[in-house]
């Protein structure tokens, strides 16, 4: 049973970020400016009370855009709508504000508890971005929040096609990366690798570009160039838990248990609690090891994260086999075959232990 499980993750964030909000000067001198450095820095609720000043002191389409920009990063949707909003009505030339609008929306459906009641937000945002390219037919984020729309629309070879135009504009990495995972979704390895090797060699100090791309190269069975650049990630980013999870991957299917448990325990140190995988990538390296007992704690914990994992429950199943808790292990992997019925592997422990 492989290691490690992909996920096809749109780099939504990466298509917002590309939208340059302002040019940040030097040194905060205004509310505006303050208000952008807290944003690019990460700190939107720090930003906030710059951003609402800005928009006191100077109520101009720049700012309430910025305004609108932090508002959505705290989910205050309908706030962010109605600034937006009055920044068209300000500036209908302002070419940010109407892509800023369709990503509100799109940020609503994506957050919405019910997606095919919400749907009609992808709608409005396809809408907006209509209004948009009449406005500024030459800019790139148009078309690269459009093809994000449509593949959750599942337009996917119209999402190809905006995606491409977004490219032919201005050919950004991240972009480029947002084509690979549409790629992905449409079973194209070949072309969904190519796009991130582009995006990677144009931003070679991008650490996200290169754990996604080494989680691909990883799924295709491209192990040592999987390795070469998950490493590179970690040295970039020593502080990003899903690429010492990858590399972790990595190792396992390399078989090099040392560096493969490094890498785990460096993810559950960072991030105790939203990486359940790597409790199980240790588990796994620590029954390679035969050293049961730490295996069944880690498992342990990554069921006690995630109960309805049937792959959970199944090496905590096997754990208490190996250590002859038959009970212990007939318990999980008959919980696991409730939650999977056709888990082979579960039904075999079972059928052993009878």
């Amino acid at each position: 049973m492989m290691r490690f499980w992909f996920f096809v993750v749109l780099l939504l964030g990466g298509v917002l970020a590309q939208q340059n909000p302002a040019q940040t000067p030097p040194k905060p001198q205004t509310q505006a400016n303050l208000c952008a450095l807290l944003y690019e820095a990460g700190r939107p609720e720090a930003a906030l009370t710059a951003c609402e000043r800005a928009v006191k002191d100077a109520p101009s389409a720049e700012n309430l855009y910025l305004l609108a920009r932090v508002q959505s990063e705290l989910n205050r949707f309908t706030a962010a709508v109605e600034n937006l909003r009055r920044s068209i009505t300000l500036n209908s030339s302002f070419i940010q504000s109407y892509v800023a609008l369709a990503q509100v929306y799109l940020r609503q459906y994506l957050l919405s508890e019910n997606r095919e009641a919400s749907k009609n937000l992808l709608d409005q945002a396809l809408n907006v971005l209509r209004e948009a390219e009449k406005v500024n037919p030459k800019y790139a984020p148009i078309y690269a929040t459009r093809g994000t729309v449509l593949v959750y629309q599942n337009r996917l070879e119209q999402a190809v096609e905006a995606i491409n135009r977004s490219l032919a504009i201005k050919d950004e990495p991240i972009v480029r990366a947002l084509l690979a995972d549409i790629y992905i979704r449409q079973g194209k390895w070949d072309e969904a690798l190519k796009n991130y090797d582009d995006a990677v060699k144009a931003a070679p100090k991008n650490a996200g570009l290169r754990v996604k791309y080494g989680s691909l190269l990883l799924l295709r069975g491209n192990v040592d160039l999987a390795v070469e650049h998950l490493d590179q990630a970690v040295i970039l980013a020593p502080g990003n838990a899903e690429a010492w999870l990858r590399r972790g991957d990595a190792y396992y299917e390399k078989k090099d248990w040392q560096q493969a448990g490094v890498s785990y325990q460096q993810t559950v140190a960072l991030s105790p609690v939203r990486f359940p995988d790597a409790y199980i990538g240790l588990g796994q390296v620590l029954i390679e090891l035969k050293d049961y007992q730490k295996a069944r704690f880690n498992f342990t914990k990554a069921v006690a994260l995630e109960q309805d994992n049937p792959v959970y429950r199944y090496w905590l199943c096997r754990a208490n086999e190996l250590l002859g808790d038959k009970a212990g292990a007939r318990t999980q992997c008959e919980q696991a075959l409730k939650l999977r019925p056709d888990f082979k592997e579960a039904q075999e422990i079972l059928t052993r232990l009878k």
